[in-house]
């Protein structure tokens, strides 16, 4: 069986023997499609959906070990564009424990416009943490008033690569260590969260975030970002009057 990863992974593909998405659905529409193919990282839903209903019509196998290939959607990952969804809706495996399948799509804003090596970048596997961790506190924990949609603050995230993820089936798992509630209007959290491949654990993040209600939030942040524009104006003022003080000795700078 071969793996199939996005179409612009092509340097993992020749590296191991895997095939990009649109080789799978050439070989799926020959005479002799092949043994069968494995889902891997990358590829976009409509060609997932494609290479399924060939793959059916030929009788091969397609191998997808997704548990829930359904993104978790815009007002889970908060991310408009469903190739910026990167986790599947978490799942409840036992008490304050979550899982989520990881669902890259090479399209995603990550992978546009940087790409190294055959390895999946950090900055997307924290991308996909930032997701989990949102998703988790705001539909596993809408019992203790956590809003949709609310402000996430995030206090502390510290985040290790242990090896190198690669674009193959990728799992998501967060275990909640602590929830207060400070206020009626927050809701605060300590987890951690672990990725997964075959070749075990690729990065651990240990994450301390809140969220608030977005109308108890948004007068404060607004009244914050007043105040640092007004403290830049005024920076800019006073190095102003002290070039032009410079320029002009003993005049006043008005």
């Amino acid at each position: 069986m071969l793996v199939v990863v996005g179409n612009r992974l092509t340097d993992f593909a020749q590296a191991t023997g895997a095939v990009t998405a649109q080789m799978a659905i050439e070989r799926l529409a020959q005479d002799e499609p092949g043994a069968g193919f494995v889902i891997g990282q990358g590829v976009g839903d409509e060609e997932a959906r494609v290479i399924r209903v060939l793959g059916q019509a030929k009788g091969v196998p397609i191998i997808n070990f997704e548990q829930d290939g359904l993104r978790a959607g815009q007002t889970v990952c908060h991310k408009h564009h469903p190739e910026n969804q990167l986790i599947s809706m978490p799942r409840k495996v036992d008490q304050d424990v979550f899982e989520a399948d990881l669902l890259m799509d090479d399209r995603n804003e990550i992978m546009s416009d940087h790409l190294t090596g055959l390895h999946l970048q950090g900055m997307l596997l924290i991308e996909a943490t930032r997701q989990m961790f949102i998703a988790v506190g705001e539909t596993q924990y809408a019992h203790l008033g956590v809003p949709h949609g609310g402000y996430v603050v995030f206090n502390r995230l510290d985040t290790r690569f242990e090896q190198f993820a690669f674009p193959i089936y990728s799992m998501i798992r967060q275990t909640v260590t602590d929830v207060d509630q400070p206020r009626d209007d927050r809701t605060s959290f300590s987890a951690e969260i672990e990725i997964f491949q075959e070749q075990g654990r690729v990065a651990h993040t240990s994450v301390q975030y809140t969220i608030f209600e977005r109308a108890s939030l948004k007068p404060k942040e607004e009244k914050l970002a007043r105040k640092a524009v007004e403290a830049v104006v005024t920076r800019a003022e006073e190095s102003l009057v002290d070039e032009r003080a410079t320029q002009f000795p003993g005049r006043v700078a008005v």
